[in-house]
């Protein structure tokens, strides 16, 4: 049951970077003269949809890190549980012959 436990204690850990992951990327917000959008003309349209795309693909990919997180977490208690119900099904079996 140790190694159910300590790899629910790898999955709360792989959970805890990526949600710090999904801060971090959500937080990668160039300002949008960066892409060139105050420039005239197509040179400007051309940095405002970069700038969009940038903020659309960070945006995307900080979700995907907190929803996968999320999901490691949610991992780790499955585990945690199936190693108590492990460990209660051998300590039963362990008083049963005392029983007997």
């Amino acid at each position: 049951m140790d190694s159910l436990r300590q790899l629910a204690a790898r999955f709360d850990g792989a959970a805890t970077t990526l949600t710090g992951a999904s801060h971090r990327l959500a937080g990668l917000e160039p300002p949008s003269p960066a892409f060139g959008d105050g420039a005239p003309g197509r040179l400007g349209e051309l940095g405002r949809v970069l700038h969009g795309q940038w903020l659309g693909a960070f945006g995307a990919r900080a979700r995907e890190a907190a929803a996968t997180g999320a999901r490691l977490s949610d991992a780790a208690s499955a585990l945690r549980a199936v190693a108590a119900e492990y460990s209660d099904v051998d300590e039963a079996a362990r008083r049963r012959p005392e029983e007997a």
